[in-house]
């Protein structure tokens, strides 16, 4: 009997099907996660500064901190690396909190608790406050924070541990945290224990860096430099930043100016680097006589009236490695504002004034302020971050 030709060619297929399912395959296809099970991938949120002022301490003292700091609880993720600048020292009892220019900081001990509560792991304690309370003072921040199971760097009293990177593992990532400041307010003072502060006027950060990359996977510098208020990096800081990057950094954050400045992502010798310049504030009692579309008095200082100083940003970023080589895999931002109630305050005249001041997502803020502040902080860091 002859066949069709069609009926010839349906059952040459049939039959290469067949032979495809019994014969073994010389290069079968493998699921996407073997072909990734070398590629580990880690997220760190980093945020600016903890300025834990008078009021903002009287606001946690009537209202808690978890209102205070529920803001950043509402938008950390339990399975990122977050990190923030604390520049106030845990202890008020040295020196009495004052206003003025410097202030002097200082906040009661239970705020390391909240601090955990709120989401955050690793404390950055290297800036130009962390003698308000003199190094006796830091000895005890330092205690406190590790007593709520917080990751303290930048500070110790073994001065080669305040130097030194501390390791933060998170899914097999091995994640190097060091914390460096260009400046100090105030002298050690005499009390002990003596916590010594990694300054970069006694030691360049690039040693400890090419150190912590012998350690870790991913390697994160934070520094405390340039001067308030100023919206843009100088050059001088551009080019630190990139020798930081040779030696190993993979991101840098800045923090210092009190208002946020560039983020930029720059070619590193082991892929890609991120160096966010300034994250500002964010937590603080600065801004606070702020009000949309209100001009004020050069006399005003700017730590009153400036919108920028209770912008915020958390900053994601997500690296993946393989191998010796680690890859930026994203960059967004998540837009924070400091709400304060002076202005309700002033019309209440209360005897005794309660306090709101906290942190509040951006995108939970009342037009027009919320568009207006967006706007602002995508300004301000500039195109690499994707802020929603």
């Amino acid at each position: 009997m002859r066949l069709h030709p069609a009926r010839v060619a349906s059952l040459t297929a049939l039959a290469a099907i067949v032979a495809a399912l019994l014969l073994p395959s010389s290069s079968p296809a493998q699921p996407r996660d073997a072909r990734d099970a070398s590629v580990r991938r880690v997220t760190i949120a980093s945020a600016g500064d903890l300025l834990l002022h008078i009021k903002v301490n009287a606001s946690a003292a009537q209202r808690g901190w978890a209102h205070v700091l529920g803001g950043l609880r509402e938008v950390l993720r339990d399975d990122e690396i977050a990190f923030a600048n604390l520049e106030t020292p845990l202890v008020d009892d040295v020196r009495d909190p004052v206003t003025g220019s410097p202030p002097v900081l200082g906040a009661p001990s239970s705020a390391a608790r909240g601090l955990a509560e709120a989401g955050l792991d690793v404390l950055g304690c290297a800036n130009n406050h962390a003698h308000d309370q003199d190094a006796s003072g830091m000895a005890r921040t330092v205690d406190a924070l590790r007593a709520a199971n917080l990751v303290a760097v930048g500070a110790d009293v073994d001065p080669e541990r305040a130097f030194a990177a501390e390791i933060v593992e998170r899914e097999g990532v091995r994640v190097a945290f060091l914390s460096y400041t260009e400046r100090i307010n105030r002298p050690a003072g005499r009390t002990t224990p003596r916590a010594t502060i990694a300054w970069i006027k006694q030691r360049d950060p690039s040693e400890a860096i090419r150190a912590a990359r012998a350690r870790a996977d991913v390697v994160v510098l934070a520094v405390h430099w340039s001067h308030d208020f100023i919206p843009h990096p100088h050059p001088r800081q551009r080019a630190l930043a990139r020798t930081w990057v040779e030696a190993g950094a993979d991101l840098i954050v800045g923090t210092g100016p009190h208002v946020l400045q560039e983020v930029e992502r720059v070619p590193s010798p082991r892929g890609e680097a991120v160096i966010a310049y300034s994250l500002g504030n964010l937590l603080s009692n600065q801004g606070q006589r702020w009000i949309l579309g209100r001009r004020f008095p050069a006399s005003v200082h700017p730590a009153l009236k400036l919108a920028e100083t209770r912008d915020g940003l958390l900053l994601r970023t997500r690296f993946s490695i393989e191998g010796d080589r680690v890859r930026l895999e994203a960059l967004e931002g998540v837009a924070l504002w400091t709400v304060n109630d002076f202005w309700e305050r002033a019309r209440r005249r209360e005897r005794e004034p309660t306090y709101d001041i906290r942190i509040q997502p951006l995108a939970q803020v009342d037009e027009p302020v919320r568009s207006d502040r967006l706007a602002a902080i995508r300004r301000a860091v500039g195109d690499a971050v994707t802020i929603p």
